[in-house]
């Protein structure tokens, strides 16, 4: 059974029952001067001309009827589901789209910053390589000489390295005083100084802060031809040049803890390839006037070697 639909001005009621339309023109909530429609496609017509609509009296109450939930206007009918779907498609497309640019700018700015971070970790590395030298010049001008590399005991064990003793010229005089010389850096009587981790002995650009023993590690070595087993040179000694020769340097894998007193090598040795850089490209060097040095893994051999003697007498250009 088709339905039914009524419409006065702007307002269309329905859809309704053939019973329950006249139901309402007996009421007399439908008037003659409405118009209707059967079905749900086609024109109104006048009520009038449906026949056995109107059989009773007729009042003016269409304020009641429009009221009832079966009236609704047409300025708030649901917008097509066309438009919708439009909508929806427009937002994806503008969404995966963001996403993408985002993706894209992510990709280039990914590398500037992972390469800011990288400079501000070499920069405060350098930092560290510069204490190291300030704190070198101090011993020498104190003593007379450079810090031994390690000294041994009597019978030939390792004892104290020159980290250790360059404590006092970086501000950590009262750490070394606690230290027992009597005994060697391992001895269970220096335990709580040497399990210490030392911030200027680390470089931010290596993970790796702790030896398998536990241990905190340096990760900078000392030039094993002027500072070697219970020795330590004079700068005068020196007849390459303090700025030609190399006193410290970055390593970039096998670390030894800081009290070690074997944690000196020959620069040539430890630096450039094929041993790994402690930084991309290569290796910061303090040199012995106290300057820090760029170091590539791609340096000239022989220019490494020239750098590492303090008496080689070599020639060394641009490196």
């Amino acid at each position: 059974m088709a339905n039914w639909y009524v419409k006065r001005g702007s307002q269309v009621a329905g859809p309704l029952t053939r019973e329950r339309l006249n139901q309402l023109a007996a009421e007399g909530k439908v008037q003659k001067t409405d118009l209707v429609r059967e079905g749900e496609e086609g024109e109104f017509h006048a009520a009038a001309e449906v026949s056995d609509l109107f059989t009773g009296s007729q009042t003016s109450a269409w304020d009641e009827f429009e009221s009832g939930p079966e009236t609704e206007s047409l300025s708030r009918q649901p917008a097509p589901k066309s438009s919708k779907m439009s909508l929806i498609i427009i937002l994806a497309v503008v969404g995966v789209g963001g996403i993408f640019v985002v993706g894209i700018l992510l990709a280039l700015l990914l590398p500037a910053v992972q390469q800011a971070r990288e400079a501000a970790r070499r920069s405060q590395s350098k930092n560290n390589l510069k204490q190291i030298g300030l704190a070198m010049h101090n011993y020498h001008e104190t003593h007379r000489v450079l810090p031994p590399g390690g000294t041994l005991t009597i019978d030939g064990a390792p004892s104290q390295s020159w980290e250790t003793f360059i404590l006092p010229f970086i501000d950590e005089a009262p750490l070394y005083n606690q230290i027992n010389f009597h005994y060697a850096w391992n001895h269970h009587t220096n335990q709580d100084i040497f399990t210490k981790e030392m911030p200027f002995y680390l470089n931010p650009n290596i993970e790796e802060k702790v030896s398998p023993e536990g241990l905190p590690l340096s990760h900078y070595m000392g030039n094993e031809l002027l500072m070697g087993p219970n020795r330590g040179a004079r700068f005068r000694e020196v007849n390459d040049g303090l700025a030609n020769t190399i006193m410290a340097f970055e390593v970039g894998e096998n670390f030894k803890p800081w009290g070690d007193p074997t944690n000196f090598a020959v620069p040539a040795d430890r630096i450039g390839r094929p041993n790994r850089s402690s930084t991309t490209g290569g290796n910061q060097v303090l040199m012995g006037d106290g300057s820090v040095r760029f170091v590539s893994e791609n340096i000239d051999p022989a220019v490494l070697k020239a750098l590492s003697t303090p008496n080689g007498g070599e020639r060394i250009d641009e490196y």
